[in-house]
């Protein structure tokens, strides 16, 4: 199968991982069983490389884009910073000028999922229809706390494994996402240079 999202992503070892792993991988339509993809996405992986947990967390990165992009979606933003919204990182970002999706995407949540709750609540405040996904590999008996923890920045806690990602993938992807304008820092103001 040919990679939809490879050719944007910067060289690196994740890349040239994923490059290999995703050629093995008979090409058909995921689009019903994206949790399916995932999983073989990971099998390949464990099986090739005993899970190297130096680009464990970049490849699980690129299976969810990789998802988003089976699923249709165009336009997606990857390790996006959005203007306003400091100290906050997005694995994935679909631009919406009023209902953006950021994907926040953990292999285990452990104590991580705070950093996506952060992220979550600060978005929320420059775009109160945001929805907020946590995504991650963790079984869903070890999220259950989390989920009633989290604040409400964290719309959805989702195991990518399982057919909610399928189902929350397929309900993102019935939206329309643009590119986004690259705005400057500022608006308006004399510059001085001495």
């Amino acid at each position: 199968m040919k990679s939809q999202i490879i050719d944007f992503m910067s060289e690196t070892k994740t890349k040239d991982v994923y490059s290999q792993l995703i050629q093995k991988v008979s090409a058909r339509d995921f689009s019903d069983n994206l949790h399916g993809f995932v999983q073989m996405m990971m099998d390949l992986y464990e099986d090739t490389t005993g899970l190297d947990r130096s680009i464990h967390g970049k490849y699980f990165e690129y299976i969810v884009g990789e998802s988003l992009a089976l699923s249709g979606i165009k336009n997606m933003y990857y390790q996006a910073t959005v203007n306003h919204v400091p100290l906050a990182m997005f694995d994935w970002f679909l631009y919406d000028e009023i209902y953006p999706v950021s994907i926040s995407c953990k292999t285990k949540a452990r104590e991580r999922w705070k950093q996506a709750a952060y992220e979550g609540l600060a978005l929320k405040q420059v775009y109160v229809g945001a929805t907020n996904y946590l995504v991650t590999l963790e079984p869903t008996a070890n999220i259950g706390h989390k989920k009633i923890n989290a604040p409400r920045s964290i719309d959805h806690f989702i195991v990518a494994t399982q057919p909610e990602y399928t189902k929350a993938i397929k309900r993102i992807s019935e939206r329309q996402y643009s590119r986004a304008e690259l705005l400057p820092p500022l608006k308006s103001g004399t510059f001085v240079r001495i």
